[in-house]
């Protein structure tokens, strides 16, 4: 919520800057609203840049958004109660922007041009514009007050004022407050027949839940242009996220653990905190179950097959590398899963392993045929004739591998990273029967390959198994073969022998303890670092946790669309009830309910105040006001660093990173201290959605 000032600057400054330090004939002390209380709990200092050295931010997008949306709201109001249509509002963006922007010139500079950026931003106000046709019909609602200027007189003569949204009445004289709030989009998000992206999902689509079951998404947001992050895991894989997107995280404390949910910026000061504590490795997430899919029924090739192929079979055909001493377990295995004859060659090194078609049927699976016959002395099909519309079965591995395209090109088809939870099991015991092992001191699991794509798609093959391993490179150090990478890839198995060749199977039968396993499962956060902002959205999806994986870690994160986390749940209410507070005290009336509209997720927030829960916002506005005073009698606003630091736009001035403020403005008269804390902000500097 922000004052009408802040909001577009097209209001007139409001009763208070105007009437100077007399109210209804008392002579204030001074005058806050939610706003600047936020901004000086969360940075003396940056109240102090923003209310009394007034200095310019430059306008964000997204503020600016929400300054055209709000705009285009209260408008909306103005027109007929049928005439209130998303159509009709769409035909309203432009005509506020054009207002706005002859009101605030700078706002010109925002975009460079005319422009794909520009065509984009208006496309999204009219997308949250949108989303709030799916929340309320405003054809069915006659506000009592809209962009209500409210104001009251707090016994200690401080002045709490504001601008209210929208005030609902009810026949019985019930008060209703309502107030407007608001990955990157290449964060890849696995679904159950492959990969899609943030920016190409949509509502309808599905993409997979914590519990490994596909999940239909229900909304998604627009595009946002916030402080981001990259969170990193202990296994190395990493994600874009917004400061206020959620996440389900664990912390232990001598063996105590504790859920919750926080967004991006508590995430980065949770862990920073663990860090200095010397508890780093207390934060993580549990991994998400392997991947419920149902089984592919067309897959030609056995998975355990391909899995040994991949491993250890000749890249341009279909012969297999089998040690000598393997060969009697490998030869049954390969019969196992190859439904044609098998030939097996003898060289020095090691044996090789080819599946052919079966010698006693024809190309087509036809096992009848006619006897030689003068001028052809080899037998044909008994069916030949029928050839012409069949397609070849009794075929070779080579043929098989062929039409996969896999020849020459080693890596795991989509159709087998996405088959059942059986048929991938088989495929990782393929993989690691012919090139994993097992350590028994570390009682761990390893794979290796010289292919940067077959590494990559074990690492999918794995986590779509509920498995996050851990990834090794170093270069591969041959002359004949330069250029490569040597992979590493190690993992705790969870739930599977990942072997099914006798000799290795039987090193891992019991030596995986259970705490070793249920260690396993948590993906432990590394690092929470800002980075530069990215475009970013999120969607909501109909899981029952609200969870779904995303990243190519296949990392479980909260269904942003849906309730905000606690602390910045905590900000959005704490200006309802300032609001509801002021409204009281002029009213003599309690508001019924509060009423949180997030246009930006699609989200309902609603609240029932008391008495004593006002009183004691009353208190705490009180509190920061004689905090404010005496900081502006010492002339000494300290820095609090915090996760928005990195994207405030007075950074290069603030002593915690090596700046030095401007002097403290001198101004006349006694008591300036006291009415320079009137906001005083430009439109784009507070973000309403």
């Amino acid at each position: 919520m922000t004052t009408s000032t802040e909001r577009t600057g097209l209001e007139p400054a409001d009763p208070a800057e105007r009437g100077g330090r007399v109210v209804d004939g008392v002579e204030v002390l001074g005058a806050l609203s939610p706003s600047r209380v936020g901004d000086f709990l969360s940075c003396p200092l940056l109240f102090r840049l923003r209310t009394i050295d007034r200095l310019p931010e430059p306008p964000s997008p997204a503020a600016v958004r929400g300054t055209v949306v709000h705009r285009v709201l209260e408008q909306l109001f103005d027109l007929p109660a049928a005439s209130r249509t998303p159509e009709q509002a769409a035909t309203m963006i432009d005509p506020a922007w054009a207002e706005l922007q002859e009101a605030e010139p700078a706002l010109t500079t925002m975009f460079p041009d005319d422009g794909p950026e520009i065509a984009a931003w208006l496309l999204s106000c009219r997308e949250t514009l949108r989303r709030y046709f799916d929340l309320e019909d405003p054809r069915r609602l006659e506000p009592a007050e809209r962009e209500l200027y409210v104001e009251t007189l707090t016994d200690s003569r401080l002045l709490l004022r504001g601008v209210v949204d929208r005030v609902d009445v009810a026949p019985d004289g019930a008060i209703r407050v309502v107030d407007y709030k608001g990955l990157a989009l290449d964060t890849p998000l696995p679904t159950p027949t492959g990969w899609t992206t943030m920016g190409e999902v949509g509502v309808g689509d599905l993409l997979i839940g914590a519990d490994g079951r596909a999940t239909t998404v229900v909304r998604k947001s627009e595009i946002h242009h916030r402080p981001c992050y990259r969170v990193t895991f202990a296994d190395g894989s990493s994600v874009v996220a917004d400061n206020v997107h959620l996440w389900r995280v664990v912390t232990t404390r001598r063996q105590e653990t504790t859920s919750s949910v926080v967004d991006s910026d508590q995430l980065h000061t949770l862990h920073r905190n663990l860090v200095a504590e010397g508890r780093g490795r207390s934060l993580w997430i549990e991994s998400g179950a392997a991947l419920e899919l149902p089984d592919q029924t067309e897959l030609s090739i056995s998975p355990w097959l391909l899995g040994a192929w991949l491993g250890d079979g000749h890249s341009r055909d279909g012969r297999i590398a089998v040690g000598h001493d393997d060969l009697p377990d490998m030869l049954a295995l390969i019969k196992e899963h190859w439904p044609r004859d098998v030939a097996v060659s003898d060289d020095r090194r090691n044996h090789t392993v080819a599946p052919v078609r079966l010698g006693t049927a024809c190309a087509f699976g036809h096992t009848e045929f006619n006897p030689p016959m003068p001028g052809h002395p080899t037998r044909r099909c008994a069916h030949e004739a029928q050839h012409a519309t069949l397609s070849p079965t009794n075929v070779s591995l080579t043929v098989e591998l062929r039409r996969w395209g896999l020849l020459h090109d080693k890596h795991i088809p989509t159709r087998y990273l996405r088959s059942g939870i059986e048929q991938r099991v088989a495929l990782v015991r393929g993989l690691m029967d012919t090139d994993g092992w097992w350590n028994k001191i570390r009682r761990r699991a390893g794979f290796t390959t010289t292919s940067d794509r077959l590494a990559r798609d074990m690492l999918e093959l794995l986590r779509s198994l509920g498995i996050h391993p851990q990834h090794f490179v170093k270069p591969y150090e041959n002359p004949r073969r330069a250029g490569r990478n040597w992979h590493v890839i190690e993992f705790t198995p969870y739930g599977f022998n990942p072997f099914s060749l006798p000799r290795k199977a039987a090193s891992v039968d019991g030596a995986v303890t259970e705490l070793q396993r249920h260690l396993s499962r948590r993906l432990v956060v590394a690092s929470v670092q800002p980075v530069e902002p990215v475009p970013t959205q999120c969607v909501g999806v109909d899981a029952p946790d609200s969870l779904y994986l995303c990243g190519e870690g296949f990392i479980p994160t909260h269904n942003t669309g849906a309730s905000p986390g606690e602390m910045f749940e905590g900000r959005a209410l704490f200006q309802l009830k300032f609001y509801a507070l002021v409204l009281w005290r002029m009213r003599g009336v309690v508001p019924k309910m509060l009423q949180l509209i997030y246009l930006g997720n699609s989200e309902v927030l609603r609240y029932e105040p008391d008495e004593h829960e006002l009183l004691a916002v009353e208190r705490k506005v009180q509190a920061v006001w004689d905090a404010i005073r005496q900081a502006t009698e010492r002339r000494e606003f300290q820095s609090r660093p915090g996760a928005l630091c990195q994207w405030c736009a007075h950074r290069a001035i603030c002593p915690s990173y090596g700046g030095t403020p401007p002097p403290f403005p001198e101004r006349e008269g006694e008591r300036e201290g006291v009415e320079v804390v009137s906001p005083g902000a430009t439109a784009g500097t507070t973000e309403s959605e």
